[in-house]
């Protein structure tokens, strides 16, 4: 019985749904789930939304510059006038008045230009957390795919298994009505039965499971029919750490995020330097106009209007004397600055340390997948050999069990290092900020 990794769609459906194959399922592919996985994502949606907001920032960078504007009008509607005390109240509608003003202020300071690149930076890097964002929905919905294919494959050779036991079953049922075996022979083959299904009920109940948290995840009904379309099968990638390094480390995420980083505490300290030690001017002006408070018109009153306009140039001292708390805020500034490089450059070190390690693992966890490959072809040898030894009589059951319970646990294992294999190349190729094609290529 050859170990396969890839099995048809409809005995797939019937292994693990048995009558539900005549409903239609509905088709996944990966890039379908990736696609419906973005969609459902609330962190993508609440990221869209920061984007969103920070591009329409960085579109209206002439609010920086824009004057503030304010307007009021107000009415005396009630003159002063004693209430308890002597001549008591009186009302004069004769010292009614009311007034309008309107107002313009615009305030220029040497930190404004680097204001308006923060805004744009800060668009950039909302654009780069976004696409990070994608790439590791896109990553873990991969991982999930391939672990439920694997799965898929994994109930597949358990059933597998269960019928070779049956079939063992039968024929020692056989053998036993024809007194050419004992009891214990046939108790033990009975066993080996009960044992096969025990493990694919576990198997397939933790697939079943497994799948519905998966559609939940997607947005699809838990109790949906669903098949995923592909199939785990690995190929060997010849990597070189150094070329990687060389080629992808400046567009690693981190890496550019620490840049970003960099430049945003530079132009942070530029803006809070300038705004702080270079002169700033403001210029305002006003209009106001109304009935003259007091009259003895009331609100018919002769109309007064008044415009003023004012120009002022502030000369900050303090940020230029040592030890003052605001040339204190401009050396913390500086600070941060000078520990952001270091980041930068332990951020390096560790990207390149990860990379290599990747690297390494992934070429360890081939080897795992050739050796573990090896061990089903042995198995599965070893198992036709104590099949055939045991129709024959010199073979035990017991030891046939047992090379079955091998073969099982092969090709068991040969799954897991391939989904091992795979996981770690999807490490990697996040690591690097390049997609699995493009990192596959970069091995050939």
């Amino acid at each position: 019985m050859p170990h396969k990794l890839q099995i048809s769609g409809a005995l797939l459906m019937f292994l693990l749904f048995g009558g539900k194959l005549f409903s239609e399922p509905l088709v996944l592919t990966l890039e379908d789930t990736i696609d419906r996985a973005m969609a459902q994502s609330i962190t993508l949606q609440k990221s869209a939304i920061d984007l969103e907001l920070a591009q329409y920032r960085a579109e209206h960078l002439w609010s920086e510059l824009f004057p503030s504007f304010s307007m009021s009008a107000g009415m005396t509607f009630l003159p002063s006038t004693p209430l308890f005390t002597d001549p008591g109240f009186n009302y004069n509608e004769n010292a009614l008045s009311y007034s309008l003003s309107f107002g313009a202020t615009l305030r220029l300071n040497a930190g404004i230009p680097y204001s308006m690149k923060l805004t744009q930076l800060a668009y950039q890097r909302g654009l780069l957390d976004f696409e990070n964002a994608r790439r590791r929905v896109a990553l873990d919905v991969t991982k999930a795919f391939n672990t439920l294919l694997a799965g898929m494959v994994n109930v597949s050779n358990l059933e597998e298994i269960l019928n070779l036991a049956e079939l063992q079953l039968e024929k020692n049922r056989i053998s036993r009505e024809n007194g050419l075996i004992g009891e214990l022979p046939w108790l033990q083959s009975r066993l080996s039965v009960e044992t096969a299904r025990y493990n694919l009920s576990n198997a397939r109940g933790a697939y079943e499971n497994s799948l519905k948290d998966f559609l939940t995840t997607l947005g699809i009904d838990r109790d949906t029919d669903v098949f995923l379309a592909g199939s785990i099968s690995p190929v060997p990638v010849n990597l070189d750490p150094e070329a990687l390094i060389l080629e992808y480390l400046p567009r690693r995420p981190d890496i550019v995020s620490q840049r970003q980083t960099i430049e945003q505490q530079e132009l942070r300290y530029r803006q809070s330097s300038w705004s702080s030690r270079a002169p700033s001017i403001s210029a305002s002006a006003s209009w106001s106009g109304g009935t003259p408070t007091p009259n003895n018109a009331g609100l018919r009153g002769k109309f007064t209007d008044r415009l003023s306009g004012s120009l002022t140039v502030t000369i900050p001292v303090d940020p230029w004397i040592p030890g003052t708390s605001s040339n204190q805020s401009l050396r913390s500034s500086n600070a941060d600055l000078e520990k952001a490089r270091l980041d930068l450059v332990n951020t390096e070190t560790t990207a390149r340390a990860n990379i290599r390690s990747l690297t390494e693992s992934i070429k360890n966890s081939w080897t795992s997948i050739e050796i573990a490959r090896l061990r089903v072809e042995i198995a599965q040898r070893t198992y036709e050999l104590s099949e055939a030894g045991f129709r024959s009589g010199i073979v035990e059951y017991l030891s046939l069990q047992n090379t079955q319970n091998d073969f099982s646990d092969a090709q068991y294992r040969l799954l897991q290092s391939e989904l091992t294999y795979l996981n770690l190349l999807l490490d990697l190729a996040s690591a690097l900020n390049v997609d699995l094609e493009t990192l596959s290529r970069s091995g050939q």
